[in-house]
């Protein structure tokens, strides 16, 4: 499910998440390098790059038929539990992202 647009912006996204409980800005921006084990490569913040507040992360990914994504987890204390998601190229535009939602099955859940 379709859940969100975002364009390239410099070295990172800007877009909106809308849902029909949530229709947020977001931008995303490259995390500072880490040596930790499965640290985030990329920052979500609401609103804009400079005085936005961090709301998620993201990993870069490759899958067999999406190719490069990033792997993004939001989350906000009104959410049972943090909302994932991916963001992939849209197929005809190099520039428009789309930011992809699928209910988790049974046995991702457990």
């Amino acid at each position: 499910m379709l859940i969100g647009t975002f364009e390239m912006c410099g070295d990172g996204y800007a877009g909106r998440l809308r849902t029909l409980t949530c229709d947020a800005v977001i931008t995303i921006v490259r995390a500072q390098p880490s040596a930790a084990e499965n640290a985030p490569e990329w920052r979500l913040l609401l609103g804009d790059a400079a005085s936005g507040i961090e709301i998620g992360a993201g990993w870069n990914r490759t899958g067999e038929r999406a190719g490069a994504f990033i792997a993004v987890q939001i989350d906000d204390p009104a959410f049972a539990v943090p909302l994932r998601a991916n963001l992939l190229r849209a197929s005809q535009k190099d520039r428009e992202h789309h930011l992809l939602w699928s209910r988790p099955s049974a046995r991702e859940r457990s």
